[in-house]
């Protein structure tokens, strides 16, 4: 699991201060005459990116291959439900390719984050090859099948990490599962009913802000509830759960974006 720290990108931008002219040879306090500088540009600041990749793929294990760490193949055997654990770097264009276990490839993006940033990559799909790449599967399959097999089916995702916000706690959950519908609700607890949180078709997510540091809910796929229970250890930390298909059966995974 990868310890993520965001950081903040301060410019400060060079204007005319007075000048020092104690170590300027030849200087005399009796001189009157104004002296004025300008201060030195600010550096450009190395860039500090960090990305965790997380496969919810619905395929049992995948290769990945990142341009400039171990290319051609960083990560031969990916499984899903899994997550990097990768160091900053100083790159921020980098070119992600994912493959079959066997080495054809499925799919690859050149993506550019921002020089001082820090995020997930969620990789999504079943890799069927019966629609568009770039969708998951929906709830009602296409009435009409494509002359020829598309490309895999396939998605890149990028998420910020906000580790440190005004309203903790932040969790992301995504529907990851193709064809399938998912609802998350809190429990009828206390005399209070219970609650709907969202709704997600197929490729959906959505950010829930301003949330307990510990929830037990229950998500519902197909009529089967399942039980969400998010328990921080530690300092409080947001939280991304993607949904989906392992097996052909419903699964999640929790990934803390941990300091």
């Amino acid at each position: 699991m990868l310890a993520i720290t965001l950081l903040f990108l301060a410019q400060t931008f060079p204007g005319d201060i007075p000048g020092t002219l104690a170590s300027v040879p030849g200087y005399h306090p009796s001189l009157t005459r104004p002296h004025h500088g300008h201060a030195s540009p600010t550096p450009t600041a190395t860039p500090r990116v960090k990305v965790t990749v997380v496969n919810a793929t619905c395929a049992p294990s995948i290769a990945l291959s990142i341009s400039g760490t171990n290319f051609p193949v960083a990560y031969p055997v990916f499984p899903q439900g899994e997550w990097t654990a990768n160091a900053a770097g100083t790159n921020a264009e980098i070119h992600y390719t994912a493959r079959f276990p066997e080495g054809q490839v499925i799919a690859d993006r050149l993506i550019r984050f921002a020089p001082q940033s820090s995020q997930f990559l969620l990789l999504t799909g079943d890799l069927s090859r019966k629609g568009l790449s770039e969708k998951l599967p929906q709830l009602t399959p296409p009435a009409w099948e494509p002359p020829h097999p598309w490309p895999p089916n396939f998605q890149f995702h990028v998420y910020p990490v906000e580790l440190v916000t005004k309203d903790p706690c932040h969790y992301r959950i995504v529907n990851a599962m193709p064809g399938k519908t998912l609802s998350l609700h809190t429990r009828a607890r206390d005399g209070k009913p219970s609650r709907l949180l969202c709704l997600l078709a197929p490729g959906n997510s959505l950010l829930l802000t301003g949330q307990p540091s510990c929830v037990d809910w229950i998500a519902e796929i197909d009529g089967a509830s399942f039980p969400l229970v998010i328990t921080q250890e530690g300092a409080v930390g947001n939280c991304l759960i993607p949904f989906f298909l392992r097996g052909g059966k419903p699964d999640f995974v929790r990934v803390f974006e941990t300091p």
